[in-house]
């Protein structure tokens, strides 16, 4: 729950003294806020090329927050408002010194969401002008048309993000402009459509050319809701050095199907995306390297394709108390390496106590068959590499433990 009065106490410490300051910040402003958080045992065992099970990565048992975000709204007016969510996580960065046409600038050269300092980045910053219920306009870093839509429909965003997020094929924000709108009986048909510079929000620097993103979706019944949606774009790596180069343009499809009816909860999605990623090579099948743009100017980028399906499934015994699954399958490089799979499953029981809190105890389990892959969300939020040597080796993981959400 928003709070409309927000105290902040901003603590000093000058000459041995503190200061506490309130403001208030009037009633057209609200206040918010939403934390992921877990504490949980992680298995982790990647096959070498012999056939061995390897400690990897992300393994033991520790507490994890890997969302926190900071949310104020203002109403201008009927017609205009804005908005700021800020979103922090871990990050350990190192950087470099490079020589550019007109000196020298630090340049990032690595980047792990994991450890070291806690990093703080604008998710969303928009204006938003409400002219009907059919035309809303938003400038600035706004929600993703696909991904939080279909989040919308799983309701469970602090257990695991969703299939084409994790898998690197959905942002869940992005910098531009948007259009959102509902017609009809109910606002029975919905539309949200972007021109974004696609990195993500992220990544705010423009690129050569924006990307697009749409959806569309139905609500012929209460309880029915059925979506389709599409990005096309460059996803912000076309730049003035490397825009002669061979480039290939990044799609997606989607379609999904959801239902909630007497404390059942349940939905499909499909997605298909093409040019987004693939892997280095397929002796070695190590998923990850971008279809986008060419390294070099003699070089060509790999064409390649993968395509997947989510199910979900919860059941509501009341307002407290539900048990919820879902799967995931994806076939991650079917042009190059056609063997490479990604299969992931969880189950689990959540409790509500309060409204504001979430609480869930949680058992995930994944596989990656014939390859690697690397995956966003791990321990602090970092991403962890599961699979094997050689593009014929496995990769599997394991996690139990306990999740919570906690909104105000």
């Amino acid at each position: 729950m928003r709070k409309q009065i927000l105290t902040v106490a901003i603590v000093t410490s000058c000459a041995g003294t503190t200061a506490a300051v309130a403001a208030d910040i009037g009633a057209n402003t609200t206040v918010g806020g939403q934390a992921f958080a877990d504490f949980s045992h992680i298995s982790l065992q990647n096959e070498n090329a012999a056939g061995q099970k390897i400690d990897s990565g992300a393994n033991g048992t520790g507490f994890d927050i890997k969302r926190f975000y900071l949310i104020a709204d203002h109403k201008f007016s009927d017609v205009w408002s804005a908005d700021i969510t800020l979103d922090a996580q871990y990050s350990t960065a190192s950087t470099t010194t490079v020589t550019t046409p007109t000196g020298t600038a630090t340049a990032l050269t690595n980047q792990n969401s994991s450890g070291g300092v806690t990093e703080v980045m604008v998710k969303k910053l928009y204006l938003e002008g409400k002219f009907s219920d059919a035309f809303v306009l938003h400038v600035g870093a706004y929600t993703s048309p696909w991904a939080p839509f279909v989040e919308s429909l799983y309701g469970y965003r602090y257990i695991e993000k969703t299939a084409n997020d994790r898998l690197g094929f959905a942002q869940t924000a992005d910098w531009g402009l948007n259009a959102t709108g509902k017609f009809g009986p109910n606002g029975m048909l919905g539309y949200s459509f972007s021109v974004v510079n696609g990195g993500g929000y992220k990544n705010p620097s423009r690129s050569k050319s924006p990307d697009y993103e749409g959806r569309i979706s139905v609500v012929p019944v209460k309880w029915l809701t059925v979506g389709a949606g599409f990005y096309a774009g460059h996803l912000g790596q076309v730049n003035a050095t490397n825009q002669d180069f061979a480039q290939h343009t990044a799609t997606r499809y989607n379609a999904v199907v959801g239902v909630n009816v007497s404390g059942v909860r349940a939905g499909i999605e499909y997605f298909t995306a093409k040019n987004y990623k693939t892997v280095n090579s397929l002796a070695a099948s190590v998923y990850g390297t971008s279809s986008v743009v060419a390294s070099s100017a003699t070089t060509v980028p790999v064409s390649d394709k993968a395509d997947g399906e989510s199910a979900f499934v919860s059941y509501a015994f009341n307002s407290q108390y539900s048990v919820f699954a879902r799967y995931d399958h994806a076939k991650l490089s079917k042009d190059v390496a056609p063997n490479l799979k990604d299969d992931y499953f969880n189950i689990g029981a959540s409790y509500k106590p309060i409204k504001p809190l979430d609480l869930a105890i949680v058992y995930k389990n994944e596989k990656v068959e014939n390859g690697t892959n690397t995956i966003s969300g791990g321990n602090a939020n970092g991403s962890y590499t599961i699979g094997g040597a050689n593009g014929t080796r496995d990769g599997h993981f394991d996690e139990v433990g306990f999740y919570a959400q906690w909104s105000w």
